[in-house]
């Protein structure tokens, strides 16, 4: 792959080996989450490619193939856990991905467990969130437009006003046990979870990091 600018993306399909303009290329129809630019050639795409490769791709590409993935993706769709107020009372838990619909659960998740959320959908959109709210755990997708988990993770880790701020990368990347050691030293994590994330682990986990969340009486 060549490096993108802001007009173009040019990559090589993994069907054909064929060079084509992924920044111009209509994403492909497969049945995923995420769907790919589609090759003019054969119509190839990056789906079936491993976790690994697919990573290579989206995290090079420009800015504006990843507009048209979000926007295509979660076109007529939003995630109503802004509109949800904060209660500082609580733990209080950043959660930064750009699937809305894995924002959503574990916005929910949180809530159900007792804990507030703050949701965010791009990386730097969750950084700015950290310095106003001062979570006490960031929840952060690996891969993100703008500010991906690796860097979020180090500008938490590198301001004063976050010391405190405990980082768990979330990723699908890191299957085998022992690559735990190797995302958390990448990521300059505090914890790691493997996606699709299982609510009782991450109770547990919350639990032994920001402590188990506080009952709160309901305001009169």
């Amino acid at each position: 792959m060549s490096e993108p600018t802001a007009e173009s993306y040019k990559v090589k399909c993994p069907k054909c080996s064929k060079e084509f303009d992924a920044a111009k290329a209509p994403l492909c129809s497969c049945l995923v989450a995420v769907r790919t630019p589609s090759c003019p050639s054969c119509g190839g795409c990056f789906c079936s490619l491993p976790d690994q490769e697919r990573q290579r791709f989206w995290s090079t590409a420009p800015p504006s193939l990843w507009a048209r993935r979000l926007n295509q993706r979660f076109q007529n769709k939003r995630c109503d856990a802004p509109d949800v107020p904060i209660d500082l009372r609580r733990p209080l838990i950043l959660v930064a991905d750009d699937e809305r619909d894995t924002l959503a659960v574990a916005c929910m998740l949180l809530r159900s467990f007792g804990y507030g959320s703050v949701p965010s959908e791009d990386g730097q959109e969750a950084f700015e969130a950290a310095l106003r709210f001062k979570p006490d755990l960031v929840l952060t997708d690996a891969m993100m437009p703008r500010l991906d988990g690796r860097r979020l993770s180090s500008r938490i880790k590198e301001m004063p006003e976050l010391a405190s701020t405990k980082v768990v990368i979330m990723t699908g990347l890191f299957k085998k046990e022992q690559h735990k050691t190797e995302a958390l030293r990448e990521f300059h994590a505090d914890a790691y979870l493997k996606k699709p994330v299982a609510p009782e682990e991450l109770r547990s986990l919350l639990s032994t990091l920001v402590g188990p969340p506080q009952k709160v009486k309901p305001r009169k």
